[in-house]
């Protein structure tokens, strides 16, 4: 196939930042550099003169990319002053990600941080978030978490800093800096990429890489692959949230069915109890008619209605 016939190709075909190996691409590797830094800085309001000589680590892109235990897919970025960064774009909301996004923060506040070093060795971190299910604890599009005192909002430390970014809320209207990035990194049509590569130098940058994997055999095999690995991830998760929903439902059946017969046998003995009382009253009742006692009475005694008593003459 030549590459005409491969940019009318991917004119057609969906492509999008948010792929693992094209984000990682964009943001994670030292010859775009200056993407990163871009929109690190529009971010965390950090000024781009702070980002000389910085290092970036988990930057290999293939092959061991895709395999979970060799690699992560989240990009860290060292600064020359000990600040950390780390950024993920994750397609996939869970319920625990908050938490995993704070674990994650830890590991990057203490990771070579010797025991009996002083604590003012400890930089500020900063994790940031891309999100393209809806993050369901604000209806905010960028959302900055801090360590806050809780009535005066009073700020305990600078060290902590969360960003989470919903791409679900970008709207396409009156956007600032920031939120034409993040449109970028959301939309999977080139020529929305290609007009708001028109404005900005850097994102134009931004489109020639995103271009360049259709017309690379080998860009376009990783992209696709990083495609099928999110697409396996998914499957897994959905597959394994079917299983859990019919093992929950059998569980609730086989319970269910447990407890009808625990409150089955329990209201037998119950009625039972029941009847056993109640014909003892009767043949009460009865030797006290013999006797003469009045119906009235035996009522009291026994604790039987009168029409009962009057139905055992």
């Amino acid at each position: 196939m030549n590459n005409q016939n491969l940019s009318l190709q991917y004119k057609l075909e969906k492509f999008t930042a948010r792929n693992d190996y094209a984000f990682k691409k964009l943001f994670g590797t030292y010859e775009n550099q200056d993407i990163m830094i871009e929109f690190i800085s529009l971010v965390t309001k950090i000024n781009k003169n702070d980002f000389k000589d910085v290092q970036i680590e988990n930057s290999e892109l293939y092959p061991k990319f895709f395999d979970d235990k060799a690699g992560r897919l989240d990009i860290k970025i060292l600064l020359q002053d000990g600040q950390k960064i780390d950024i993920e774009m994750q397609n996939i909301y869970f319920d625990y990600y908050a938490k995993r996004s704070i674990f994650y923060w830890t590991e990057l506040l203490t990771e070579n941080f010797k025991h009996g070093a002083d604590y003012s060795e400890l930089n500020k971190c900063i994790a940031i978030n891309i999100l393209n299910q809806p993050f369901k604890l604000t209806d905010k599009l960028h959302s900055l978490y801090k360590i806050l005192e809780w009535e005066d909002h009073s700020l305990l430390d600078d060290i902590f800093e969360i960003h989470f970014f919903d791409l679900t809320k970008v709207n396409d209207m009156n956007m600032t800096e920031l939120e034409k990035w993040l449109l970028f990194i959301k939309t999977e049509d080139s020529e929305v990429r290609t007009q708001l590569a028109q404005e900005n130098p850097v994102m134009a940058k931004a489109n020639e890489v995103m271009n360049s994997f259709y017309l690379d055999d080998k860009e376009r095999e990783r992209y696709i692959a990083a495609r099928r690995y999110e697409s396996d991830r998914i499957s897994m998760i959905h597959e394994s949230e079917r299983k859990g929903l019919e093992r929950g439902i059998q569980q609730g059946l086989e319970q269910g069915i447990q407890r009808g017969l625990e409150q089955g046998i329990q209201r037998g003995k119950q009625e039972g109890f029941k009847e056993g009382l109640h014909q003892k009253a009767i043949e009460t009742a009865k030797k006290l008619l013999t006797i003469g006692l009045s119906m009235e009475d035996i009522a009291k005694v026994t604790s039987l209605t009168i029409e009962d008593v009057k139905s055992l003459t």
